[in-house]
């Protein structure tokens, strides 16, 4: 980058465009310069809000000189495309998650921004929290790590909306756990085999709604991951995590919609009785940084720090925190969960069986609960 200042475009002015525009703007070094959404009112309404101007479509975004970088807030159904469309126009693209939804729509992806050279990083937030940070700064002292769980409780009613109403958007834990599976890579390395089952326990949702994943890191470490929609553990949207190691474990839970669970225990066993263990406790230090989301009080200034590494990555023309490949590869633990829920129900997982690379979560391989019965496993 020679220009002193990123002209910066948000594509998708919903929630998550509002608050990747309010985070571009309390970052310095780069400029708001338009907007485009499906309804011109939200993006003429951040226009008016923080400068900038709304363009009809993201063709004329695209063809604006002044643009340097997007980032990409839509629907995920309409990530790929976008990403490609901004790749090939030179921009440099931050993508919400999941960045696609298959493999072929990732294989075009990488080819644009390999032929454009442009750089492209995934928005897994989540990597910036503070807690996440010092638990992955912490893991040294256990020694040996062999074993993580991280459990993400919701409870959500109904069944509308874009996680349960449209298979070519995914389910829910295409949604949300893609962002469980991308910290589980981000804590413990590459994931080398996936096992997993899914639930449908609200028979009108179209796609599941609790996903268990087995995992084994390439390291030869164990893992477990369990999102769903319908339990709470102590809080809507808490997500418990705890990681074992030879010498002890660490225990952590980030609550997003406040500061008071966000927080984490490094406990050691120094005693040499089996039965009467020896334990040494430390807490991790209480998360104190701002936070200028109103919703998400309990993610801090993860979104800023997110767009800063972004401009960062974008300006040194260094590789970004978060790799289209780290993207890749979150996305791919997903798909193998529906595929191996998909070969136990001994029911097509995907929307084309035909085409490897095309499949979707789809509502036979999810049997509901109370409803239906699940073949048995060959």
């Amino acid at each position: 980058m020679t220009r002193k200042t990123i002209g910066i475009g948000i594509v998708g002015c919903g929630y998550m465009g509002q608050v990747h525009a309010r985070s571009y703007a309390a970052t310095p070094g780069c400029r708001l310069v338009g907007y485009v959404n499906r309804t011109p009112g939200k993006a003429r309404d951040l226009a008016r809000e923080l400068g900038g101007e709304a363009y009809p479509d993201l063709g004329a975004m695209l063809a604006d000189e002044r643009i340097d970088a997007v980032s990409i807030c839509t629907d995920q159904a309409v990530h790929a495309e976008q990403a490609v469309a901004a790749a090939e126009a030179g921009r440099h693209v931050l993508c919400e998650k999941p960045l696609a939804l298959t493999l072929d729509e990732m294989d075009a992806i990488d080819a644009a921004v390999r032929r454009s050279g442009v750089t492209l990083m995934v928005a897994h937030q989540m990597r910036f929290h503070p807690v996440i940070e010092q638990v992955r700064a912490r893991m040294s002292r256990l020694g040996r790590c062999f074993h993580l769980s991280l459990e993400w409780g919701f409870r959500i009613k109904g069944h509308g909306g874009r996680c349960w109403a449209d298979l070519r958007s995914g389910g829910f834990f295409m949604e949300l756990g893609v962002h469980a599976a991308d910290l589980a890579q981000h804590l413990m390395g590459p994931i080398a085999h996936v096992q997993a089952a899914t639930l449908r326990l609200d028979p009108k949702r179209r796609t599941e709604d609790c996903t268990h994943c087995l995992l084994q890191f390439e390291s030869n470490a164990i893992g477990s991951l369990l999102v769903t929609a319908n339990h709470r553990a102590k809080r809507q949207g808490m997500l418990h995590g705890r990681v074992l190691g030879e010498r002890g474990r660490i225990e952590f839970s980030i609550y997003p919609y406040g500061r008071a669970f966000n927080q984490g225990v490094v406990i050691l066993d120094d005693g040499e009785s089996v039965f009467v263990p020896d334990e040494r406790r430390t807490a991790l230090p209480r998360p104190t940084k701002p936070s200028r989301s109103k919703t998400f009080r309990g993610f801090y200034d993860i979104y800023e720090r997110e767009v800063a590494a972004f401009l960062h990555a974008v300006r040194t023309g260094q590789p970004p925190p978060i790799t289209l490949d780290d993207g890749r590869r979150a996305v791919e633990v997903v798909l193998a969960a529906y595929d191996r829920q998909g070969r136990v129900a001994q029911e097509p997982a995907f929307a084309a069986p035909r085409t490897q690379h095309a499949y979707r979560s789809g509502p036979d391989c999810h049997p509901p609960l109370r409803q239906g019965k699940r073949r048995a496993a060959t």
